[in-house]
């Protein structure tokens, strides 16, 4: 925010020197009166237009951060839904003759608000996990170009669900500092426009 100071005639002295008295007023680039011209300020109402800027600047951070807090929360539902489904893999498919399961048979539920009805494949290429051209987890045998083993696997989607984690803790505290400092503009308002008020109280009892 850049703003401009200026200095106008009280058109009154001052009663001990004789000299006429000024004051100095601001102009805040976007804030005008209901001519769009520019609005004289006083510090106070300066001071209260840099507060509520920066309180709009803070608000906006906050609303992006819990936006992408959300969408990790989301990624962590999705990746503990895998997790369970995944780990009963090796007795299911040794009990069925088996030696590997498609990704791409099963899908995330449809109430996870990141991948509704993805596949396990759609939703663990997006977040990292494998890589795009995984198909299948194999449980033995000897994996191909689109093969990861069971073990592989569960560390890969681990290690994620550690990460995610620890991103979340950290965004979580980088919420709670703006939130802070969003709030701490909004209280030095209050107390501006308190202190205004009894400035004019002080001035109409007086009069």
């Amino acid at each position: 925010m850049s703003f401009n100071v200026d200095q106008i005639d009280l058109s009154m002295t001052d009663p001990t020197t004789g000299l006429y008295l000024t004051a100095n007023v601001y102009y805040v680039d976007g804030v005008t009166d209901a001519t769009d011209a520019p609005r004289p300020l006083s510090i106070g109402q300066l001071v209260m237009a840099i507060c509520l800027q920066r309180a709009a600047e803070l608000e906006t951070q906050i609303v992006s951060m819990m936006e992408t807090m959300n969408l990790t929360s989301a990624q962590l539902e999705a990746m503990t839904e895998i997790e369970t489904e995944v780990v009963k893999w090796p007795d299911e498919l040794v009990a069925a003759g088996l030696v590997a399961r498609s990704l791409n048979n099963y899908r995330i539920s449809s109430d996870n608000a990141a991948y509704p009805n993805k596949t396990y494949r759609e939703a663990l290429v997006d977040m990292g996990v494998i890589a795009d051209g995984i198909r299948y987890v194999r449980v033995s045998g000897t994996p191909d170009a689109e093969d990861i083993m069971y073990d592989d696997f569960i560390n890969a989607l681990e290690s994620k669900m550690d990460e995610k984690n620890s991103f979340s803790q950290q965004t979580m505290i980088e919420l709670q500092s703006l939130t802070n400092k969003r709030d701490q503009s909004y209280d030095m308002i209050s107390n501006i426009l308190k202190s205004l008020n009894t400035v004019m109280t002080g001035i109409v009892n007086n009069t």
